[in-house]
């Protein structure tokens, strides 16, 4: 049983149906479709319920759902019918039965916080993705700016600091999971030499994690100013301060 079956049945309405959380997907999507082709063959970590993959599917791209959780498996199974390959991958405990090859591979909204042996990944990635495949995670970052000033200014400093040492999760009273928050450097090199990275972005350095949502989505005209102004910044240097950044590599 994965730590995350309790939260699969709740878990777009809880997150994914969200007005900051959609937006947010929909600007992966925009850059997922950079690097993916109509025809492309790609393989999803941690799919959750399918969101991503309906996006890619609907835009000719094949994919291959993964998750370590079964219940997740199976709210992907039924939104996406028989459109996508299934099947269960622990990136803690990596499988040799998953063997593509794969164009590319992604994984969205903190999945490699999920593990702390990102070479190992990245070694097994490499034996699935010829020269020239892309990859593309969505990580949540190390020094989140408004998880730091929010908290900060509501004097809970363990909550404002948990992202500068390893944090555990709690989906329900018996299931504790570790997070980790790797910066955008200890990405980069986990990843060579098999991939060399092509891109980084900043993704909520204006709008907040997802524990502040409520405070912002009820302040529509408040929620629209940031919405505008995190479309404006997409500073590289920026990345390890926003709630997540998104990180691209090649296959060399």
């Amino acid at each position: 049983m994965s730590a995350f079956d309790s939260l699969a049945a709740a878990y777009d309405a809880d997150f994914t149906e969200r007005p900051i959380a959609r937006w947010l997907r929909e600007r992966t999507h925009d850059w997922l479709l950079t690097l993916f082709m109509p025809g492309a063959y790609v393989l999803e970590l941690g799919s959750g319920t399918g969101e991503d993959a309906a996006f890619l599917i609907e835009n000719s791209i094949e994919v291959t759902v993964t998750d370590a959780s079964q219940d997740m498996l199976v709210q992907a199974r039924q939104k996406l019918e028989e459109k996508a390959a299934f099947a269960s991958l622990d990136i803690n405990a990596l499988p040799d039965d998953i063997a593509g090859p794969f164009g590319g591979v992604f994984a969205n909204f903190g999945v490699l916080n999920c593990t702390d042996d990102w070479k190992a990944l990245a070694e097994w990635l490499a034996e699935r993705i010829p020269v020239g495949g892309k990859a593309a995670f969505c990580v949540m970052a190390p020094y989140c700016a408004w998880e730091v000033i929010w908290h900060g200014l509501h004097l809970d400093l363990q909550t404002a600091t948990r992202r500068w040492r390893e944090a555990h999760f709690e989906p329900d009273e018996q299931t504790r999971i570790r997070i980790h928050y790797p910066s955008v450097r200890q990405i980069t090199r986990a990843f060579a030499p098999y991939f060399r990275r092509t891109r980084v972005l900043p993704l909520g350095i204006v709008l907040p994690p997802s524990d502040i949502y409520g405070v912002i989505e009820k302040r529509s005209r408040l929620l629209r100013t940031l919405l505008a102004w995190e479309k404006r910044l997409h500073w590289p240097p920026l990345a390890n301060f926003a709630d997540h950044y998104w990180i691209e590599f090649e296959r060399v």
